[in-house]
């Protein structure tokens, strides 16, 4: 009785400080795709702002760095989708993160992680990263779409960083810009930045689409697999940025969710 007394306590404690380090972090969240909720073939959005994304096809749940994760399967448009709505426009500053693994090199292969219509119609008011080697070396590139004061379209503008990404292991990726600068992350370091004054609108009609892209089926992420796919309304600092890799970053409510999150805890702290 005494042993079960204090592992219960033991939980809520541990609980109570994990909401306390994650407090802030949902601040701006746009959705959060975790991939462990998954009903016949919706992602639950863990966010709360019900941007849950379909499994449309080309996609399957696979082991991934903290539960389960999403693996694409082979080079089609359609793949994960969330549905066009207002939430999912993205003004002023953004963050995009998620964690990334690909088996094969990443020389001479274009792959893309997160896309809203980043190379077509909507490519002017879009937000998207991907990695892409066009002779040079692999890079990420990082695509935001602007707009003068006016609303006017002034077009998309790109960030490209070399990276050193090695096939077989776990990366973390995340990009975001504050309104003055651009910058791309590899596992929690800068790789790339560059200060670049516009107005970001990340606005376009077009669905939000994950591991594949709009119009471009070779592009997609084939045999990759994606896992904390998260997106936000603002710049996450450099420590924040940190924070979301340690993956479930949400502040948890200790009144409702101590046995799962306990369950969650546990299962996420012995993950490759």
């Amino acid at each position: 009785m005494l042993r079960a007394f204090i592992a219960a306590f033991s939980s809520v404690i541990m609980l109570s400080l994990i909401a306390f380090a994650n407090a802030g972090l949902d601040e701006g969240l746009v959705f959060y795709l975790t991939f462990d909720n998954v009903k016949n073939q919706t992602i639950l959005d863990e966010s709360g702002n019900g941007l849950d994304a379909e499994i449309v096809e080309n996609a399957e749940i696979v082991k991934g760095k903290y539960g389960e994760a999403i693996r694409i399967t082979g080079q089609r448009v359609d793949c994960v989708n969330i549905a066009s709505q207002e939430k999912l426009k993205v003004r002023g500053e953004i963050t995009m993160v998620l964690w990334i693994y690909y088996p094969e090199t990443w020389i001479g292969k274009r792959t893309h992680w997160f896309d809203k219509d980043c190379h077509t119609a909507g490519a002017a008011t879009s937000y998207g990263i991907q990695s892409g080697d066009i002779g040079g070396g692999p890079l990420i590139w990082l695509y935001l779409g602007s707009r003068d004061n006016q609303g006017n379209v002034t077009g998309r503008k790109d960030l490209a960083s070399p990276h050193k990404m090695v096939a077989k292991k776990w990366h973390h990726v995340a990009a975001n810009y504050d309104g003055e600068t651009m910058k791309i992350y590899v596992d929690g370091k800068v790789i790339g930045e560059e200060e670049r004054k516009f107005n970001l609108a990340g606005d376009n009609d077009a669905d939000v689409q994950i591991g594949c892209v709009k119009d471009r089926a070779h592009a997609a992420f084939v045999n990759g697999s994606i896992d904390e796919a998260a997106v936000w309304q603002r710049a996450l600092s450099d420590d924040e940025i940190k924070q979301a890799m340690t993956g479930n970053f949400l502040a948890v409510s200790p009144s409702d969710k101590v046995a799962t999150t306990w369950a969650d805890m546990k299962r996420r702290a012995i993950a490759p």
